[in-house]
């Protein structure tokens, strides 16, 4: 098999064509320290993501993803001691990976040693270096130690001893999306009828049958929101207008605010009698108001497609 076509070779050119859309990042740094919650908040930021792969299969991962025939824009990875991988200098193809690679950011995590003694006293968890040492502390200045390189040459690092996971989200997306502002949580959006039950999980249930129903005018009555003939109809009375403008004022407020607490995607459920003309036009029109805005939605309608002769 020639390098041109070996799982874990790419030819000049493919590489080059990858990496010019490819973003990574490579979370490393003490155990105890976040690196967990730190993939987690990446994954919800849209990276794909490997929790706890052994620096020695950094290259090879990073090279299928660039051959991937799925277009994969940005993948964060989290190595560390765990399997002592980094022991007896195991830690330099990684080390020497990053300073030849351009684009590969490494963010590494740390904490004092007596917060790190903390966290593993209260979770009752054991070090990864536990049992090479017997001791926890011995363990921390170990692993400290281990990863003294990777630190000097690490792009940022973070000390978690005294933040929470909301402040550790709000660094985190300074660093891989360098503007904060134009961060935004998803919006999941969809149209239900409540004569075939009430949605569960959504975080705001809408009632708007006390609009007009177009089920009564005979030539929208086959119709669905879809149609435009029928969101006119919705549309033409002002309470539908002064509905949808009220919905989108409130929507906009609340979606900075989960997302201050963490909260990556909105559910939004609007219902009304079978879902499919009320529910299915301001469900319609409020997902394309949001993507106007910039926000990235995703819209379904439940019961759109019900068989209502059987209802």
């Amino acid at each position: 098999m020639t390098s041109e076509t070996s799982p874990c070779h790419l030819s000049p050119v493919s590489l080059k064509e990858k990496e010019e859309v490819m973003k990574i990042i490579i979370i490393t740094g003490m155990s105890g320290a976040g690196k967990s919650q730190a993939i987690q908040i990446l994954e919800d930021l849209g990276f794909f993501c490997v929790d706890n792969i052994p620096p020695q299969l950094i290259v090879t991962f990073v090279n299928l993803c660039q051959q991937s025939a799925t277009e994969i824009e940005k993948i964060a990875l989290v190595t560390d001691v765990r399997g002592d991988v980094f022991l007896d200098g195991k830690d330099y193809s990684l080390a020497d990976y990053k300073e030849a690679k351009d684009g590969i950011e490494l963010i590494f995590l740390n904490a004092r040693d007596e917060v790190l003694v903390s966290r593993y006293q209260e979770t009752r968890r054991n070090h990864p270096l536990t049992n090479s040492t017997g001791n926890l502390l011995e363990a921390i200045q170990q692993e400290r130690k281990s990863l003294e390189r990777l630190r000097e040459i690490a792009d940022e690092e973070i000390d978690t001893s005294d933040i929470k996971v909301s402040q550790l989200k709000e660094k985190l997306i300074k660093l891989v999306e360098n503007d904060k502002d134009n961060a935004k949580p998803k919006v999941k959006i969809y149209s239900f009828g409540f004569k075939y039950a009430s949605p569960m999980g959504a975080d705001y249930v809408f009632d708007v049958r006390f609009l007009v129903n177009p089920f009564y005018r005979k030539e929208l009555r086959n119709l669905t929101g879809e149609d435009q003939t029928v969101r006119d109809y919705v549309m033409s009375f002002p309470e539908a207008q002064i509905f949808l403008t009220k919905l989108l004022d409130l929507i906009e407020f609340v979606i900075p605010q989960f997302y201050k607490v963490s909260k990556n995607t909105i559910e939004i459920a609007i219902g009304c009698t079978g879902g499919q003309h009320r529910s299915v036009t301001l469900a319609y029109l409020l997902n394309q108001a949001l993507r106007e805005k910039g926000y990235e939605t995703n819209l379904k309608h439940r019961d759109i497609k019900k068989n209502r002769l059987e209802h």
